[in-house]
């Protein structure tokens, strides 16, 4: 009966220490893991920077290989500014060239720095001409060719 029991104990143990083991190396893998997807953010970010670099270098003369990303880049900031300025202007605000500061469109200088605000151009409508329906000038066509007859 001692022998069964020693056998016994001696596989729990043996168990103890192959799931101990397991757990170990679960655990540095994970650890591993952990220390891959850091580095993959960090190479991520350092892209970034450098993509800004590059950007903010030759923007004005890219390699013909990257010519279309920098100008969707810059269609991009373009927009941006274009949707920030309307966003101003709805809150009726300027913004200080000097400062950045947002001013109220009714003030000549900046409160913060007192620069000479630069006012924006009231927007211009341009109205659409009216279009005729294709109908209507179907019809006008065949009076005038049974007048002309």
């Amino acid at each position: 009966m001692s022998d069964i029991l020693k056998k016994i104990g001696e596989t729990i143990t043996e168990t103890g220490k192959s799931v101990s083991e397991k757990t170990k190396q679960v655990g540095n893998v994970a650890k591993l893991n952990a220390k891959i997807i850091s580095s993959e953010h960090s190479i991520g970010e350092n892209y970034i920077v450098l993509g800004k670099y590059y950007y903010d270098t030759y923007k004005d003369n890219p390699d013909d290989d990257v010519l279309e990303t920098v100008n969707a880049v810059t269609a991009s900031i373009d927009a941006i500014s274009e949707m920030k300025a309307q966003i101003l202007a709805i809150k009726g605000l300027v913004k200080c060239v000097n400062c950045g500061a947002e001013c109220p469109c009714e003030d000549d200088y900046c409160g913060k720095c007192g620069t000479k605000l630069v006012k924006p151009e009231p927007p211009v409508i341009e109205e659409e001409a009216e279009e005729v329906p294709a109908e209507t000038e179907e019809a006008e066509t065949d009076v005038s060719e049974t007048t002309e007859e």
